[in-house]
């Protein structure tokens, strides 16, 4: 499988299923991943603890993909993330995005995610251990 969009797609499906191991294998160990222009995650680790975290606060997690265009080894997917807080003060999660992922060998090796969503950044800020709230 070394198709842009079927990687993805597979990827979203092993995040989906809650399943990190599977979705571990479509990702490059120095996956470099960032979120509106900025450096976000560095490894595929970072990427486990991230979901890990978002598992956490929202266990009914789920990202549909509404559309993804692919283009050799880059695919471009836009799609919406939803989930329920496991704690009140935690916002509920419902954000519209935008992913741009390069494939080699048929992992993720680059991602860039556009999105405007507080409640997203503090997941990624609680995965790098720079939980403000």
């Amino acid at each position: 499988m070394t198709d842009a969009a079927h990687v993805f797609r597979a990827y979203n499906d092993a995040e989906n299923a809650h399943d990190p191991d599977a979705a571990a294998t479509l990702l490059a160990p120095d996956l470099d991943v960032r979120v509106n222009g900025r450096p976000a995650l560095s490894s595929a680790e970072d990427d486990r603890a991230a979901n890990d975290e978002l598992l956490r606060r929202y266990p009914d997690y789920r990202r549909e993909i509404v559309d993804v265009v692919a283009n050799g080894e880059r695919a471009v997917a836009r799609w919406r993330m939803r989930g329920t807080p496991a704690a009140p003060q935690d916002a509920a999660l419902d954000v519209h995005g935008c992913s741009v992922v390069t494939v080699q060998g048929g992992r993720i090796t680059q991602a860039f995610l556009y999105y405007d969503g507080g409640a997203l950044a503090a997941v990624l800020d609680a995965a790098r251990g720079r939980d403000l709230g």
